[in-house]
């Protein structure tokens, strides 16, 4: 518990701090080219980070690592460790050379001339590098994770929003720097906190596990086996993450200037409740389902599915309800300051509204996932994922031309329906039917509850009762959150929804009565 409380309590704080960065973020740059152009330089070495560093290779690393650790095979542990390292410094080591140096060149001789594409390369010249830090973190926090050490990995996002924090604080409150200046100091803001992300984890294994570094090129059976988990495992977390490169790139390509800072905006909002909540529950059911499932307890296997399945619908749908009602008071109050105005605002919470219909899709999608893994069955994932990035490419081809940038988050609405039915229908212990059906998944009970939800925070937003201010706002949201929260868990508990229905026994039935 002590453990799972540390992690818990870190990542709360990261996703506070994170959101603090990015209202900071548009405080600074607002809805601009350069705002837009830092989204998507810092975009291309993210998009390594989560297939190397905290994506396939650390999944493939893990196990193996663990599996000496525990047989007590210490050195050939830290064999593999090192032979892993060497092998990750060297092919990013040359991966960044090459893209540092394209990107530069690009820019600066001339090859491309429209100003907002002239200043995406420069700045990914130099952000770039920021993939080579945070992927040999991500390896060395896994070998800590291991050893039951988990404090550098949980701390390890504060380390790097700190940094963005602090640079963009001093650059732009008290240097004054404004545009393609101060996105450069954010840069190196990136690259510093990287290298302190780095350098925690590798003085943690040496001190408290006694880890000796040298490069190592030989090879060995656990290697071996890490290669042929990460083939398997390395497309599918390539399809999933071109897909937003490509989502990226595309909102980039439009001419309405801020379209990628907007649909940036919006994917980040619905990343709060989906990593707070949606990837919590899909985590801690993870390990469950996979141990019922290879028992053979399909019972078992199915009480705790369809837990997973009612508690995240339960949470993310009246949620994705609530941010889209809320969108303009929630986004007024955040990140109406500086150079990020009213209008903005007004814009932004219009392309949210649409993105809120596709964070119950992402959220079940997640848990979907998690589900086939349990059961050892990668090939429906990829096959999922392979078919939302084909409709969301064509969709956003196709869309963008008559809409712009809401064409492009209608598309990736779409696609995350569709790639959310195609798993639900894979399924082999339930089905489609089943889940909208089947009293377990407590379906029609969510459903009901979240509109009535929805009437009691529409009537209210409709009456006018707040003002227009943002004092007004803010306390708008201090009385419609709880109203929206109160009603919803109301219904749902008289509706007979399992979890808030044992809490209602214990407080109508609590234990001292019965003694």
């Amino acid at each position: 518990m002590g453990n799972v409380s540390l992690v818990s309590g870190l990542t709360i704080a990261s996703r506070l701090l994170g959101l603090l960065r990015d209202v900071l973020f548009f405080t600074c740059f607002g809805v601009s080219l350069i705002g837009d152009a830092f989204i998507l330089a810092f975009t291309v070495p993210n998009l390594f980070r989560r297939m190397l560093g905290e994506g396939t290779l650390s999944s493939a690393f893990i196990p193996v690592y663990s599996e000496k650790i525990k047989k007590g095979q210490i050195q050939l542990a830290e064999q593999i460790l090192n032979q892993v390292l060497s092998r990750l410094m060297i092919f990013l080591f040359v991966l960044t050379i090459i893209i540092c140096l394209f990107s530069w060149a690009t820019s600066n001789f001339g090859w491309i001339t429209e100003p907002k594409w002239i200043s995406g390369l420069s700045l990914n010249s130099i952000v770039f590098p920021y993939v080579f830090l945070i992927c040999v973190s991500a390896i060395m926090v896994g070998a800590l994770n291991t050893h039951g050490k988990f404090f550098a990995g949980a701390f390890s996002p504060i380390i790097l929003n700190l940094s963005m924090i602090c640079i963009l604080t001093f650059c732009y409150f008290i240097a004054s720097w404004r545009d393609f200046e101060l996105a450069t100091s954010l840069c190196f803001a990136v690259l510093i906190g990287g290298f302190f992300q780095m350098v925690w984890p590798w003085l943690q294994l040496r001190r408290s596990c006694a880890w000796k570094w040298k490069i190592d090129f030989s090879s060995s059976a656990g290697l071996e086996k890490i290669k042929s988990l990460f083939v398997v495992g390395v497309f599918g977390a390539a399809v999933g993450q071109v897909n937003i490169m490509v989502s990226r790139f595309l909102a980039y390509s439009l001419e309405d200037e801020g379209a990628l800072s907007y649909l940036f905006l919006s994917a980040r909002l619905i990343e709060l409740p989906l990593g707070v909540f949606a990837l919590s529950i899909s985590t801690v059911f993870f390990p469950e389902l996979s141990r019922a499932f290879s028992s053979g307890e399909k019972v078992e296997y199915q009480r705790y599915f369809a837990r997973g399945f009612r508690l995240t619908l339960a949470i993310i749908l009246p949620a994705a309800i609530g941010l889209a009602l809320l969108a303009n008071s929630i986004l007024g109050v955040l990140f109406q300051w500086g150079e990020f105005g009213r209008s903005d605002v007004v814009v932004a919470s219009e392309v949210l509204l649409v993105s809120c219909f596709a964070l119950p899709f992402y959220a079940l999608a997640a848990f979907f996932v998690k589900a086939f893994h349990s059961q050892k069955k990668m090939g429906v994932p990829l096959n999922a994922a392979i078919i939302s990035f084909v409709v969301n490419l064509t969709l956003s081809l196709v869309l963008m031309e008559y809409f712009g940038m809401f064409g492009l988050a209608w598309a990736n609405v779409i696609s995350a329906f569709v790639q959310t039915v195609y798993l639900a229908i894979k399924l082999d212990s339930f089905g489609l039917k089943a889940l909208l059906s089947n009293s377990d998944f407590s379906f029609r009970s969510i459903i009901f509850s979240s509109l009535i939800m929805f009437i009691a925070l529409y009537f209210v937003n409709q009456m006018g009762y707040f003002g227009s201010g943002k004092w007004d706002a803010i306390f708008g949201l201090i009385v419609t959150v709880p109203l929206g929260v109160t009603v919803y868990a109301v219904s749902l508990t008289f509706l007979g929804f399992p979890e808030l229905k044992k809490i209602r026994k214990k407080i109508l039935f609590p234990s001292f009565i019965k003694k």
